[in-house]
């Protein structure tokens, strides 16, 4: 019974990390190092207003839920998500936030506008699965899977999942000044392909990755609203086949490698800086006011 007893290492306990997550490889090694060693858990959860997108995207995916798990209908459904996004426009009575002075608010309600039509196009993509159909399906299970040669697990949380055949991963898309038109990729994200071939390890299970938006884009010619969701998956997308997924774990495993590696090094926040080159022009720095952005800056002397 020993044996299966996992150790966590020394350096891994002075940085206070027993885990990794997909969200953790998807950050820029300067941003992980900042969130995740320079910080703590308190600071992630309280510090910084939470991102009007993510927040949407959480909302949606509880007006999905409420479809698919509490059997509401599809008015329903949408109703609730919207009270559910509204609980956050308390975060975002504010001038802006970040180093652009990001109009979190401005953003919010454009967001709030099209709440409804995400929640029914993530609906709509459900049912063009057959989630209905399904005997059992469950939302937000732990999963976790050791990388070989790291040291602690990486655990996540998948989106839905019918047990004996399939996981699906929501994402959404939202308002951004980048975005005039064609909200939807044609192709999935790198981020998420990583993230869903995490998903694909340890479950064992097939995953399918389903984008949708409230903003859909119209055909100039046809005056067509098209681009409202898009299902992908290996039958349809070549990104989502098992050999692809393959490659982008070793690509997780190696980001990883390099963390344990830092973290090897040195227990010391500022030691550790200086074998990380930052870039605070990512947009993944942008939330941070200018007083944590000072102390961001101050880890590498700048």
């Amino acid at each position: 019974m020993s044996e299966d007893i996992q150790y966590i290492p020394d350096y891994y306990l002075a940085a206070n990390l027993n885990h990794f997550s997909p969200t953790q490889i998807n950050k820029p090694n300067d941003v992980w190092f900042h969130d995740y060693i320079f910080r703590d858990q308190d600071w992630r959860r309280t510090a910084k207003i939470p991102n009007p997108n993510m927040t949407a995207g959480n909302a949606a995916q509880d007006g999905v839920n409420e479809y698919v798990f509490e059997n509401k209908n599809t008015r329903e459904a949408q109703a609730f998500g919207i009270r559910q996004y509204k609980k956050n426009k308390i975060f975002y009575n504010c001038d802006g936030i970040g180093r652009n002075k990001y109009d979190v608010l401005g953003n919010y309600k454009k967001n709030l506008e099209v709440m409804g039509a995400c929640i029914n196009n993530g609906i709509r993509a459900l049912n063009e699965v057959g989630i209905k159909k399904e005997k059992k399906v469950s939302a937000e299970l732990y999963c976790e899977y050791f990388f070989p040669g790291i040291k602690i697990p990486t655990i996540g949380r998948t989106d839905l999942m019918a047990t004996s055949k399939y996981l699906i991963e929501l994402k959404t898309k939202w308002f951004s000044k980048k975005l005039a038109k064609g909200y939807i990729p044609k192709e999935p994200d790198y981020r998420y392909l990583c993230q869903v071939a995490f998903y694909w390890k340890a479950t064992g299970l097939e995953p399918i990755l389903i984008y949708h938006t409230g903003m859909p884009s119209k055909d100039r010619s046809t005056k067509e609203i098209k681009n409202e969701f898009t299902i992908f998956s290996k039958d349809n997308c070549e990104l989502m086949t098992p050999e692809a997924f393959d490659d982008y774990l070793e690509d997780c495993r190696r980001t990883l490698e390099s963390r344990q590696n830092l973290l090897k090094l040195s227990s010391d926040p500022k030691e550790i800086a200086k074998y990380i080159q930052p870039d605070f022009d990512h947009f993944m720095w942008r939330d941070l006011n200018e007083e944590q952005m000072k102390e961001a800056k101050a880890l590498w002397e700048m």
